[in-house]
């Protein structure tokens, strides 16, 4: 409705000043010395509107000329852009199918030119380590360092994880660098935490565990998780029982019935031939949570009642686990142990239906041979000796 009314105002007002102009052009004199020029109104206006028209056609002409080289680079630009991505899509199609090779041609062809160039330097760097083409792996992060100065820590992020599983060491030293920039960097933590533990460098991981609370780096459930596995990997490392005690007694009561830092100490105990208590550990374990290595352990503890502990381990066959080989190779043992002859043999030899091991062989030789049956005892060594050439055959 407004665009109406302006054009209508327009039209009327342009068609007064044309009524005027024809019924009254009037007239204009200009003297330039000896010179009279004479005309009328409407020709001065007539010429003034060509001459603004033909200024603000010049003007855009020349800006048009003036920005063409500008436009020109502008289009160029968009159209190399369109190429990096239409290659950053083919990279990733192909990494989808599993072609790396491809993948890694298509992202680095035109890394240079897209906006996204940082990506495509290290998804190519990605799929060039997955070809274990480590040199080409170094130059593409190497042109990403160099083209993008700012990334370094994105870059030196991704270097890391490559090595984690190569070279763990070298990616251990680019990790602390790079907290070294950025102390606060939560990824950074993390991966470092996963580095050390990788490395089993528990002394360094006893140092990074405050920081990794303090910058919330995981949640409560991974902080408890890796303080369990610094536990178990101090455990294992002890060399004398002085230190396995003095560790010992910084764990709560709680924490020493975990599974995983258990496992350790009783493995570590058993070693040295201190069982005293392990049996009482091992059952409260297990009655808050189910571990086979702790079930294995439990039958190996040769110090106490035999009797008891088989009593207590039957117990644990009503709670869904009758067909479990490490439980039935357990009862064998501790059967055994308590001269409960047949009813060890039988253990083990549902364990054996289930899961043939040539540790379950050796228990159910040495129950024959406890029990006097040395000949039935060479026979169980003899099926173990065809079970082994029989697996290395299906292995071959």
């Amino acid at each position: 409705m407004g665009l109406i009314l302006i054009f209508a105002i327009v039209f009327l007002v342009g068609t007064g000043l044309a009524a005027l102009f024809i019924h009254d052009s009037g007239l204009i004199s200009m003297v330039w010395g000896d010179w009279v020029i004479e005309t009328s109104v409407s020709f001065v206006l007539v010429a003034l509107v060509l001459l603004f028209m033909a200024i603000y056609f010049a003007i855009r002409l020349f800006s048009f000329l003036w920005n063409m080289p500008k436009f020109w680079r502008k289009n160029r630009r968009l159209s190399q852009y369109k190429k990096a991505e239409t290659a950053l899509a083919k990279g990733m199609l192909a990494l989808e199918y599993g072609d790396w090779g491809k993948a890694e041609k298509e992202l680095i062809k035109s890394a240079k030119q897209s906006e996204d160039g940082l990506m495509h330097y290290l998804s190519a760097a990605k799929m060039a380590h997955n070809q274990k083409a480590h040199k080409r792996r170094d130059r593409y992060l190497a042109q990403a360092r160099e083209n993008y100065l700012d990334d370094s820590l994105t870059i030196g992020l991704i270097e890391a994880r490559l090595l984690s599983e190569s070279d763990p060491d070298v990616a251990r030293v680019i990790l602390e660098t790079l907290l070294e920039q950025d102390p606060q960097n939560t990824t950074v933590l993390l991966e470092l935490a996963h580095i050390l533990q990788r490395l089993e460098a528990w002394d360094a991981l006893s140092e990074l565990l405050p920081r990794l609370k303090k910058f919330r780096a995981m949640n409560k459930a991974e902080q408890a998780e890796l303080e369990d596995t610094l536990f178990a990997g101090k455990i294992m490392r002890m060399k004398d029982q002085e230190g396995l005690a003095h560790l010992w007694n910084q764990i709560s009561p709680e924490r020493k019935i975990y599974p995983k830092i258990l496992a350790e100490y009783v493995e570590k105990s058993l070693a040295w031939g201190k069982e005293k208590t392990l049996s009482g550990l091992i059952e409260r374990a297990i009655k808050k949570q189910w571990d086979d290595r702790l079930v294995y352990q439990y039958g190996r503890i040769g110090q106490g009642e035999a009797v008891e502990r088989l009593k207590t381990a039957e117990t644990w066959l009503k709670k869904g686990h009758e067909n479990n080989p490490v439980l039935l190779l357990t009862l064998g043992r501790l059967a055994c142990a308590a001269q409960l002859w047949g009813r060890g043999q039988n253990y083990l030899k549902e364990s054996l239906k289930i899961r043939p091991e040539v540790e379950t062989f050796h228990a159910l030789a040495k129950c024959y041979e406890a029990e006097g049956k040395d000949s039935q005892a060479a026979l169980i060594y003899k099926e173990a000796i065809l079970k082994l050439e029989d697996a290395g055959k299906v292995g071959s």
